[in-house]
């Protein structure tokens, strides 16, 4: 029966896309040194430490580079503007010696002080360039054990760290070093004048429309091929799939999963796709009754059927999760109370819930989504309302309240839900990127991650101990308490890990994805036909 469906789709989606492709079609003359690639949003800003949607950091972490890097394909870290490193015996200072003859796009030469710079005007108030309530909640999560970073000569850095803190290779990985003579020329407007070092520089953004970035000629490593990266907004899932098949892109990203199978069997596309290190979830608010019941949540949970959501609104290009890491995840455990799909077992856990005066079946529920496809959600509103579907069979009612990324983050950080879809990408290869997001110092109004507002005690310590391990397997054995203790309070209703999928034509060869959804353009070519 799959099988049949899929016919159609593609049979109906060629039809559509022969008749929009027009009389061009394929590779219609466009300048060989640039390569277009379709968005489904357009960039929030280009300062890293400002931004967390996708869009934004695949286009940043092409500007920026960090001391370290991932290899490509992987989390596993590999030097960057750093050449080696240190850690002292107490696990309290790091020592980073910088690569020479590095320069940023400005022409400005990158020394140790640029990287004091990039970190104190994040970490610390007083600084001119400070940064302050404007910058990611993220980030402020992330470095708030750095006590300082000083500058020990041109070219070597010391970072200071409260308490030993396992996760830092990875974090700077994505933390980016900036041009100090350009922040402090554009001030706020940085984030639309951004200046790092990498292997493309910035050209123009004309929001709503475009980003380009061009080939940076002092880059340190080696040359990319391609002369400039155009990075379009294409709102409509549809219409980045034709303006792939007509050639005015080379590539699409946020592919529909039942758009994929079109792409597999056109003789001119290919699609790639590797394990995404993500995890979609729904979040209750606990800080809104009923969700501060144990019981109410539970029965949700019960409610839900995960595999037929996997099934549809993926494409079985996804599993459906347990827990909020993904398997492929070091530190990842099977906890042992787990929510099977059960109605019955619902519809009883809300009847008690009633019995008891806290769950009131006429009340209708907010349930904030967003409308714009993510990683971890290629079909957010399809999700939506599979999950509306199973919560009416209980009894329960709720109005899908459908906003923008950048609105429904907004919503949901200032808690505004009392449901909301949500998930996250594994940012920096560790289980404390995944498990910070239940953790109770990320629930500030207006800047929330944890938008559960779980506030669990025991998690918080076992997170903080888990940093300071330097032991793998204590740190494993830490995280496995931790997840057991998430699972037996029950603050997301975790629903999947997905694939991510980006198609491309077939002469572009060099694609690298990383488990992050990024794409590696530094490799990227085209070849001649």
């Amino acid at each position: 029966m799959r099988r049949a469906q899929c016919s159609c789709v593609v049979v109906l989606l060629g039809a559509v896309l022969a008749c929009d492709a027009g009389p061009a079609g394929l590779h219609h003359r466009r300048d060989p040194g640039a390569l277009v690639v379709a968005h489904a949003a357009d960039v929030t800003g280009l300062d890293l430490v400002r931004v967390i949607d996708h869009e934004s950091i695949e286009v940043g972490e092409i500007l920026f580079e960090g001391l370290t890097r991932w290899q490509p394909g992987t989390t596993n870290v590999e030097p960057g503007l750093a050449t080696a490193w240190q850690v002292s015996a107490d696990g309290l200072r790091w020592t980073f010696e910088l690569r020479p003859d590095v320069w940023f796009h400005d022409g400005t030469a990158l020394d140790a002080g640029a990287v004091v710079f990039s970190f104190e005007r994040v970490i610390d108030p007083r600084h001119p360039s400070y940064v302050g309530g404007e910058a990611a909640p993220y980030w402020r999560g992330l470095l708030k054990d750095v006590k300082r970073v000083t500058a020990q000569g041109p070219a070597r850095v010391e970072i200071d760290v409260a308490h030993p803190y396992a996760p830092l290779l990875g974090d700077l990985a994505i933390f980016p070093i900036v041009s100090p003579a350009a922040v402090r020329r554009w001030g706020p407007e940085f984030g639309r004048h951004p200046v790092g070092t990498g292997a493309f520089g910035f050209e123009s953004w004309d929001t709503g429309e475009q980003v380009v970035v061009r080939r940076f000629e002092r880059y340190w490593g080696q040359a990319p091929a391609l002369e400039r990266l155009v990075f379009r907004v294409v709102l409509d899932a549809r219409q980045r799939l034709v303006d792939l098949q007509s050639g005015s892109v080379d590539l699409a990203a946020a592919i529909l999963p039942d758009e994929q199978s079109f792409v597999e069997l056109h003789p001119d596309l290919e699609l790639l796709h590797t394990p995404g290190n993500d995890v979609s979830y729904l979040a209750f608010n606990m800080m809104h009754p009923p969700f501060d019941d144990l019981r109410v949540r539970r029965a949700i949970s019960h409610a839900i059927n995960k595999e037929p959501i996997v099934k549809l609104a993926y494409q079985g290009l996804a599993i459906p999760a347990d827990g909020p890491l993904p398997p492929t995840q070091w530190g990842y455990h099977k906890p042992r109370k787990t929510y099977p799909y059960d109605p019955e077992e619902a519809r009883k856990l809300l009847a008690d819930a009633q019995a008891r005066g806290v769950w009131d079946p006429a009340k209708v529920l907010r349930f904030y989504v967003p409308s714009t496809p993510r990683p971890y959600l290629p079909s957010p509103e399809r999700i939506a309302q599979a999950i509306q579907a199973n919560l009416a069979e209980v009894g329960i009612q709720t109005e899908i309240v459908l906003q923008p990324f950048s609105d429904h983050l907004r919503s949901t950080r200032n808690g505004e839900h009392e449901l909301c879809l949500l998930g996250w990408v594994g940012d920096n290869g560790d289980p404390d990127n995944f498990l910070q997001q239940l953790d109770r110092d990320r629930t500030q109004l207006g800047n929330a991650i944890n938008v559960a507002f779980y506030r669990d005690g025991m998690v918080h310590s076992l997170l903080v101990d888990a940093q300071e391990a330097t032991d793998r397997l204590e740190r494993e054995r830490l995280y496995a308490r931790v997840q057991e203790q998430i699972a037996e309070d029950e603050p997301w209703v975790p629903l999947a890990h997905s694939q991510v999928a980006i198609a491309a034509h077939d002469d572009i060869s060099g694609l690298i994805l990383n488990p992050t959804g990024q794409v590696i353009y530094r490799a990227v070519t085209r070849n001649r036909r």
